[in-house]
């Protein structure tokens, strides 16, 4: 009897070394890990663009924002991203000349002083994707398409500037003329 107990005790170890060393290796898809979140990542020489997605709120479906990370690996040179070109319907409302110095990681649309703002008449929809092209200073143009995520989860807390008010000139009042 002990001996039967042995070979089931060596074969039930046998079969439990081979089931899991499915998931070992150098290869294995449990070493390897891509980007997280649900944006698209490119590398264009020197440049890494990571999770760039687009968030809109429901709440006004007209106003979105872009989010990214770009990241500059080049030693010495700075490039600019000088302009965000979008589908015939969308316009882009809000955007600044953006340095991205040699060496150096910006986060645009993440607590940022950089914004990329696109509006829509025809509203933005979470789950369909845009085409979105940004063009370097070098004369490159980076298209994309990205993923419209809704303001909500981990987008919570996203910030979408709400359309800029004009407010006209205060203009002093003339003075009236005295009662003598």
């Amino acid at each position: 009897m002990p001996r039967k107990q042995l070979v089931i005790a060596i074969v039930f170890s046998a079969t439990t070394l081979l089931l899991s060393g499915c998931a070992a290796g150098f290869n294995a898809a449990t070493n390897t890990q891509r980007d997280s979140g649900n944006g698209r990542s490119i590398d264009v020489g020197s440049l890494q663009i990571r999770n760039a997605t687009i968030v809109v709120d429901l709440a006004d479906p007209t106003r979105a924002t872009v989010l990214m990370t770009i990241i500059n690996n080049d030693d010495a040179v700075a490039e600019i991203l000088t302009g965000v070109e979008v589908a015939e319907n969308v316009r882009v409302e809000e955007y600044l000349l953006i340095t991205l110095p040699a060496k150096k990681v910006l986060n645009i649309g993440f607590d940022s002083e950089y914004r990329i703002v696109l509006t829509s008449t025809a509203g933005f929809v979470p789950g369909q994707y845009l085409d979105v092209s940004f063009i370097l200073k070098s004369g490159q143009s980076v298209p994309l398409s990205l993923l419209i995520n809704e303001k909500t989860g981990i987008y919570a807390d996203t910030e979408i500037p709400a359309k800029a008010v004009v407010v006209p000139e205060l203009i002093e009042p003339t003075p009236s003329p005295s009662a003598s």
